[in-house]
């Protein structure tokens, strides 16, 4: 059995890359801008957002509650309020945190973007975020 060649390098790369990188950068930036809401979400309304329409229905949060509070907490060095503001976020941030130290590693081998979909980590971290935001989320609908 004969493995398909990698793909070469392309000028597309670099833009995944360059886009991956300055977009969690820009997160996080505007994270630290905004002022983590009181309650624990609702921190994305500052954005000119509107509330969560789950919240306005069910009075019950969302999956992604607190995510942004979460986010803007951890810029303003309030770990244990992140934590308590969106668990799951804090851990959404640290896998992309991690990611984003990875980018210019991956850049610089000149690796083609799409190969971090095969590493090794990927698909666990995935699926165990995936798993952490709906438990999250279970949590919080019965309690």
């Amino acid at each position: 059995m004969e493995f398909p060649r990698p793909r070469r390098f392309s000028l597309l790369d670099h833009f995944l890359y360059a886009f991956c990188w300055l977009t969690f950068l820009a997160v996080v930036l505007l994270a630290a801008s905004l002022h983590p809401a009181a309650c624990g979400f609702g921190t994305h309304t500052q954005l000119h957002l509107p509330p969560c329409g789950f919240y306005e229905t069910f009075h019950k949060p969302c999956p992604s509650c607190g995510m942004t509070t979460a986010f803007a907490s951890i810029m303003h060095g309030r770990f244990i309020q992140a934590f308590n503001d969106q668990p799951a976020g804090v851990a959404v941030f640290l896998a992309a945190l991690a990611a984003w130290f990875y980018l210019p590693y991956a850049w610089i081998k000149r690796r083609p973007f799409d190969a971090i979909f095969e590493l090794k980590a990927f698909l666990p971290v995935v699926l165990t975020l995936i798993v952490l935001i709906l438990g999250v989320w279970i949590w919080r609908m019965i309690h």
